[in-house]
């Protein structure tokens, strides 16, 4: 404050105490405690006006501190207010971060989830590039159905890949997908890299992939769809044009369908019979059976074959097979009936026909097979009856001719020669007709045992010698001597090779020759060959075929028999086979003829397999000892249960 001023001495009466006081004239001391007292009073105003400055000031400091605090409350506020828009703001960040998440995570998953659609489906997919056309990515399926590795099918446009030669340009397919967005080959064959030949159907779209478009292409094969499809339409076909009745009817028996056989056996066109009930075919003594039928469709079965009559629309009753299965629907349950009806009628009389053709056969077969039997027991009684006396004969004869009768001259010597002569001959007719007897009624058996074909050979030669020097012809031998022995019937091959040597001598002319070779089957290492050749008049090709027949002879030409019934032969085939071997002749006419037989080098015994059960070890050891030596092929159990699980493995 500075002295002076109006405002600091207090106002307007301030002034006027002082102009009252400078006018009146005073002492100086009383002056100077008038001064002193107005100095004090104008302090004391001065100090009221402090007071009221600093009363004001506090005011104002309070309405400043009170402005202050509201204004520190109100920055609170504000504070307050920014916090929660923070956490506001945080919030929405966090939850735009969470969104941001899960939609990541979504696409990721979506993205997961296409890709193993991707490479699951059973249809070929192929992503192509919007703007090229070329392949980006293709899936497994579409790689095993064509054959194409992925690296071969990646980069190259639709059309660059073989299977997909017949598809129209790459570049008109882009065309038609950016104008329309979706391109569709209903039916288009593919040709696979190893050559098969599918058809398939072929769906070209347009989609967003994130940022950028993208072709997809899917192919589905629809080969089994046509087949199917071809199928259907060929059993159509087939149904259609079946002799037979095919019929459609439902659970209650109505008639859903009927094709042209049906309308050729009944008579009923499908107008006709269609809705209606399938009663009207079946005669009234036989309704039951339709029943019957559906009872086992209901129940899951089928009928097949089922024998019986039906009638038509003339009244006539026919004789039908009807086999009925059920029609299902795509759950498998049963919804009606397929049933084919076909006309047996002609076949039943066809076959009443043979039950009577066979009646009479199975009679004739029993009458035959009577005198078969009377026959051949004549031939078996006739031989013996006959071998008996000859055989008397025969012998009388040789104790004439050895003089124990009485001395003969040489007129009767050579009547009686001739006679023996020819008991001999008819011995060997008696003998062969009593083998071809045992052959029919199987009781003639051959005994192998180990004999050297050589020496029956050699003896065979020996016996047939005298007649051959009669004829002047040369007998003669080429035999392999180093030839093992072989398991044969030794009397059975002795009448096999005298047969032969016989048949030989009797169709080679004076001064002829006939050779017996014996050595290893040149087709064969486990066979041995027998044969007797001849220079003779051969055998016309035409009469070959029949020379080991029973009863068979030449009749015409050169090569016409002195005697014999016939059977010589037969019996050489027969015995040939009894032994596992085969016989078969060689000729030329005019220049010779070869027969031949073959004998397997092992016996026949060995290939025979012997089980001896038995719970005596000691007796299982000897006879299975005994057996091997044998030559048989033995196995010893001690159980019967043993010996069946060993038969069945043998």
């Amino acid at each position: 404050m500075r002295k002076g001023s109006g405002e600091e001495t207090g106002g307007p009466n301030a002034d006027k105490k002082d102009a009252v006081l400078e006018s009146a004239p005073k002492p100086k001391r009383h002056t100077r405690i008038e001064r002193a007292e107005t100095r004090m009073e104008q302090a004391e105003v001065r100090t009221e006006q402090a007071n009221t400055r600093t009363e004001q000031a506090e005011k104002r400091t309070e309405r400043a501190e009170t402005r202050t605090e509201r204004a520190e409350t109100r920055t609170e506020r504000a504070n307050t207010r920014t916090e929660q828009a923070e956490t506001r703001t945080e919030q929405a960040e966090t939850r735009s971060e969470r969104a941001e998440t899960q939609s990541e995570h979504a696409m990721r998953t979506s993205e997961i989830s296409y890709r193993r659609l991707f490479e699951a489906a059973r249809d070929g997919i192929l992503i192509l590039d919007v703007d090229t056309g070329r392949i980006s990515d293709v899936n497994p399926f579409l790689i095993e159905l064509l054959g194409f590795s992925h690296a071969e099918m990646v980069g190259k446009t639709v059309g660059e890949l073989s299977p997909f030669k017949d598809i129209e340009s790459n570049k008109v397919m882009l065309e038609r997908l950016q104008r329309d967005g979706y391109v569709r080959y209903e039916d288009l064959p593919l040709e696979t890299r190893d050559g098969r030949h599918v058809a398939v159907e072929f769906v070209s779209n347009v989609y967003q992939a994130g940022d950028k478009k993208v072709i997809q292409c899917n192919i589905r094969d629809i080969t089994e769809r046509k087949r199917t499809e071809l199928a259907s339409i060929r059993l159509a076909a087939i149904i259609e044009s079946s002799d037979d009745a095919i019929i459609g009817k439902d659970l209650n028996g109505v008639i859903t369908s009927w094709n042209k056989g049906a309308e050729q056996i009944f008579g009923y066109s499908a107008t006709e019979m269609m809705g209606t009930s399938i009663m009207r075919l079946i005669p009234a003594d036989r309704q039951d059976e339709a029943n019957q039928i559906l009872g086992k469709i209901r129940s899951g079965k089928s009928v097949e074959h089922f024998e019986t009559l039906r009638q038509t629309k003339d009244g006539r009753l026919i004789d039908v097979s009807v086999t009925a299965s059920a029609i299902k629907d795509a759950t498998g349950k049963a919804i009606g009936v397929s049933k084919v009806a076909r006309n047996i009628t002609e076949r039943k009389r066809a076959e009443k026909k043979m039950h009577n053709i066979q009646a009479q056969l199975e009679q004739t077969n029993r009458n035959l097979t009577k005198r078969s039997q009377e026959i051949q027991y004549f031939y078996h009684t006739l031989s013996h009856e006959l071998k008996t006396p000859l055989t008397a004969a025969r012998e009388f004869v040789s104790l004439v001719i050895d003089g124990l009768a009485g001395e003969l001259n040489a007129t009767q010597l050579n009547y009686l020669g001739i006679a023996k002569k020819s008991c001999t001959e008819l011995a060997v007719y008696i003998n062969d007709l009593l083998d071809a007897t045992r052959l029919d009624t199987g009781k003639l058996h051959i005994e192998l045992k180990a004999v050297s074909l050589a020496a029956i050979i050699q003896r065979a030669i020996a016996v047939m010698e005298p007649v051959a020097a009669r004829k002047k012809i040369r007998l003669s031998e080429e035999l392999d001597t180093d030839l093992t022995d072989v398991m044969v019937d030794e009397s059975r091959i002795m009448q096999i090779l005298t047969n032969l040597l016989n048949n030989a001598l009797k169709f080679t002319f004076e001064g002829g020759e006939i050779i017996v070779k014996l050595a290893e089957y040149s087709k064969s290492s486990e066979c041995v060959q027998i044969s007797v050749t001849d220079n003779g008049c051969g055998i016309p090709k035409d009469k070959i075929d029949n020379l080991f027949h029973r009863f068979y002879q030449i009749k015409n030409g050169d090569a016409t028999p002195e005697k014999g019934v016939g059977l010589g032969l037969y019996l050489c085939r027969e015995l040939v086979l009894m032994h596992r071997g085969s016989i078969w002749v060689e000729s030329a006419l005019g220049k010779g003829s070869t027969f031949s037989f073959t004998i397997p080098k092992e016996p026949a015994t060995k290939t025979a397999h012997i089980l001896v059960v038995d719970d005596d070890g000691e007796v299982r050891e000897a006879l299975g000892r005994v057996l091997k030596e044998d030559g048989f092929d033995v196995a010893t159990v001690a159980r019967g249960s043993k010996a069946l699980n060993e038969g069945i493995n043998k």
